[in-house]
């Protein structure tokens, strides 16, 4: 285990450089591969704390890494911030079991225009892309330039738990930035998920 080196340049004697890598949810960590010559690296993103940074959301936790001979390595103090998102054209989530009434978003306003399907409130977070903090994947035992890597998070859930972070991430979401900004709300669900990755 070790913390990251926020000044590491992280060059490698190949001198690639990945720039993406694609995860799932699997619970509350985010799972994927990294897929280098034959080779196929196991990479895991497991957040411990989310905060709103300068309007943002900011994950914070480690990530593991397993190389294809089964050697592991992890990295500590790694942070995943939310650079944009994709919205979902399918149903979303449901809202929490014993979620506060005061945490539901409002009911949209009646308007003569018609309303799109699932925008807004009605909506939710098909994708989540987040620049990670830099990685030194030498020490990871990934033999690629990790200083500038991006998660790109599709938001498949298949359990409780996942269905959960889906439906506070997206409405988190909507909180922060949306039409309807509203920082008691983004508190809230801040506090839900903290409650969440921490359980």
């Amino acid at each position: 285990m070790f913390t990251q080196n926020k000044n590491a340049t992280n060059k490698t004697s190949t001198g690639h450089k990945l720039h993406s890598i694609h995860v799932l949810p699997q619970g509350r960590e985010f799972t994927g591969k990294i897929e280098v010559g034959r080779g196929s690296h196991q990479f895991t993103f497991t957040p411990k704390t989310a905060a709103s940074v300068n309007g943002k959301l900011v994950l914070m936790g480690s990530v593991r890494v397993k190389t294809p001979a089964g050697l592991q390595s992890a990295a500590d103090g790694v942070t995943a911030t939310l650079l944009a998102t994709q919205g979902s054209i399918t149903v979303p989530s449901p809202a929490p079991k014993g979620l506060a009434p005061s945490l539901k978003p409002p009911q949209p306003a009646i308007s003569e225009s018609p309303i799109t399907d699932w925008t807004g409130h009605l909506g939710s977070v098909a994708v989540m892309y987040l620049k990670l903090s830099p990685l030194d994947g030498r020490a990871l035992g990934v033999p690629v330039d990790l200083s500038s890597v991006q998660l790109n998070a599709r938001m498949f859930p298949t359990s409780e738990i996942e269905r959960d972070l889906h439906w506070l991430y997206s409405a988190l979401v909507e909180a922060m930035g949306g039409e309807s900004r509203d920082e008691r709300r983004a508190a809230g669900y801040l506090g839900e998920i903290n409650r969440i990755l921490n359980a």
